[in-house]
Order: structure tokens, then C-alpha cells, then sequence
């Protein structure tokens, strides 16, 4: 059929989350013959409209028969409805309940399953379970971890036991210059009565719960005595470097050998910070996570298809030939972002491997 353009017709209604309006949101109208999509917001009282005859959102037009669908996403909900144009009716209400899309307590966070289905061109759980969503998203945040050696979330690490050796334990440069201070010699290394500084196994370390060194002998049973934070009102220990994970003890220096002191502490990146550095980071590691997560979707997808030759797949805009050819294309797309991402978090400090 010839697309009609230049001729009105309207989609508009309103966008509810449990019985109340949402005002300023998203909403997107596809033609589904087309592709096009039209971007909106909704008013002050939850309300959209929008006109298919608008040549910069859909300059194909519209015909009878084209399937329109209405989505829209907020928060961590979703919405979606999808109407077909029969003239001689110009005009379509097309009311949208928004219902939550519930993120896995099984993932960290790092992208949201919304994320996802957004970036697979806004699909839903009756398109892509997901269950399947959480699953790929568990393992980018776990490649993300195992790459970076850190946390995009606030862990706690409990009871975090350390061996003290030449190799683990060294000097602070105030503490050099006071014990050399008392000596015309040069010296470049120390016994352990003044060795002092450590350094816990993940950084950053964003607070410390309790530090504690251990006074019994190497096969003696522990001794553990808690040390207190020094904050400005006298104590034992600083957190010298929360970046590094650098901790220095003013009084009370760890010893040499095994099991010498234990910590537990809270690493990894506040989420709710905002502190510019560390937003930066986090944007970039969603990003990445999406990628990492659109691509295990759509490569599980082709390889359905590449098992049965007479099934396409469309997810969106991406389409998977029979045989997982198309999905090539895309997946190619995307791979010089996701080294560039990991690039991006290696340029902002963070140590990829």
C-alpha cells in the first residue's frame, strides 16, 4: 500500500503508575511497517499526543492496517500497547498502566534489566524473558569484576586476614622521616618494629568497620586486639589512601608473619555518590554493562537461529537471518564501543586487565 503522509492522525492518553499520572516521562510511538519512531513527553497531568503526519518522526508516513505501538519507560517500569490504524478513524486514544520491571536482587546493579530492553530497541518481557535479561547481566558485572579487580557497588569484605612480610609491609614517608630523624645514617629499609604501612587486598576503600592486629605467635591460637581509627580524636590507625586502600598504624605496628591483622571494611564505588570522578566511572561501566549484555542476548538469539534454518528472529530493529548472519552486523557495531570503554575506565584510573 502507498504510505499516506501529510494527512493527520493522532495518537494521544495518558501514562499511569498505580492510579496516579506521571508527568514528564518518555513516550516513544513506533510504526511497526516503518520503524519510525516519534519521541514525546507527557504534560503536567500524565498526558501525550502525538501525529503521524509529523515528516521529521515519520517522513515514511502511515497507511491502513499499519500496526502503531505506544512504549514508554520510567523508572524501573515499563509500559506498551499496540493498535492498528483502520480509516476511516483518524484518531486513537491509547491509555499506558506502567508496571514495575523487577531487577534480580541476584545482580549488583551496574545496568538495570529497563537498560537492556532498551537498548534491544525497548523490548519487553514477552519479547525476551527476563529472567534471561538477569542472567547476561550477571555475568557482564562479573567479567566487569574479574577485569578491573574492584566493585561498581559498595561491598563489604569481612574479617579480611593478612600475612605480614617484606613484601606486604612498608614504611609512610612521615613515619620515615620521624624514626630517621633520630639517626645521621641513610637508611632505605626498616625492621618490623617500624614498619607500618598496609594495604587491603580491594580498593577503593570507602570506610573501615574495624581493624584489629593479632598479638599471638605464629602457632598460637589468635590474640586479636581492636585498634580504633584515628579521626582527629587520638587512635591507633588512618586510612592514608582510601583509593589505594593504603592504612597506616600509628601505634601498635603489625607484626611480622602470619595472620599479623585483619580487617573488615567497605569497598568498591558508592553509587549514590556524587562525586563527579566517580560518576564518570559508573556511567561508563552501565554503558559497558548494556553491551556486554545486548550482545550475550543477541548472540544466544542467532544461535537458535543458526539450529533452524527456517527461523528468523527480529528483536527490534535488529534482525537475525536464518543462519545468525544479520546478528554479525550488529554485534560488530558494537564491539569497537566496548573497547573503548574499557579503555575509557583504564584512561579514569581503574586498572583493567
Amino acid at each position: 500500500m502507498i504510505k499516506i503522509a501529510g494527512i493527520p492522525l493522532i495518537i494521544y492518553g495518558e501514562i499511569t503508575e498505580s492510579g496516579t499520572a506521571v508527568d514528564t516521562i518518555t513516550v516513544k510511538v513506533r510504526n511497526n511497517s516503518t520503524n519510525e519512531v516519534g519521541t514525546y513527553e507527557t504534560d503536567s497531568n500524565g498526558l501525550y499526543i502525538a501525529d503521524l503526519s509529523e515528516s521529521n518522526k515519520f517522513p515514511s508516513g502511515w497507511t491502513d492496517g499499519d500496526q502503531i505501538t505506544v512504549y514508554t519507560i520510567y523508572s524501573n517500569f515499563e509500559g506498551q500497547e499496540t493498535i492498528t490504524i483502520a480509516v476511516p478513524v483518524y484518531g486513537y486514544q491509547q491509555d499506558i498502566t506502567l508496571s514495575s520491571v523487577v531487577d534480580s536482587n541476584l545482580i549488583a546493579g551496574y545496568c538495570s534489566v529497563q537498560d537492556v530492553y532498551d537498548e534491544l530497541d525497548a523490548k519487553t518481557d514477552s519479547d525476551i524473558p527476563s529472567d534471561r535479561i538477569i542472567n547476561a547481566i550477571k555475568r557482564a558485572e562479573g567479567l566487569i569484576d574479574l577485569k578491573t579487580g574492584t566493585f561498581f557497588t559498595l561491598v563489604t569484605r569481612t574479617d579480611e586476614v593478612h600475612t605480614a612480610d617484606r613484601y606486604n609491609l612498608d614504611i609512610s614517608p612521615d613515619f620515615l622521616d620521624t624514626v630517621a630523624s633520630t639517626s645521621t645514617l641513610r637508611r632505605d629499609s626498616w625492621g618490623a618494629t617500624v614498619n607500618n604501612r598496609v594495604q587491603t587486598n580491594f580498593r577503593p576503600v570507602n570506610s573501615i568497620t574495624s581493624l584489629s592486629r593479632n598479638d599471638a605467635g605464629p602457632t598460637q591460637a589468635d590474640s586479636f586486639t581492636a585498634l580504633t581509627e584515628q579521626t582527629g580524636s587520638g587512635g591507633d590507625f588512618i586510612l592514608e589512601d582510601p583509593d589505594a586502600g593504603i592504612i597506616d598504624f600509628l601505634t601498635s605496628y603489625p607484626r611480622i608473619g602470619k595472620r599479623s591483622w585483619k580487617t573488615t571494611y567497605v569497598t568498591g564505588y558508592d553509587r549514590d555518590s556524587t562525586d563527579r570522578n566517580v560518576t564518570k566511572i559508573l556511567n561508563t561501566v552501565e554503558r559497558l554493562c548494556i553491551l556486554i549484555s545486548s550482545k550475550a542476548i543477541i548472540t544466544t538469539k542467532s544461535t537458535g537461529s543458526m539450529f533452524d534454518s527456517s527461523n528468523d528472529v527480529r528483536i527490534g530493529s535488529i534482525e537475525i537471518k536464518s543462519g545468525a548472519v544479520s546478528s554479525k552486523a550488529y554485534i560488530a557495531s558494537i564491539e569497537p564501543e566496548i573497547t573503548e570503554l574499557w579503555k575509557e575506565l583504564g584512561d579514569l584510573g581503574i586498572e583493567v586487565i
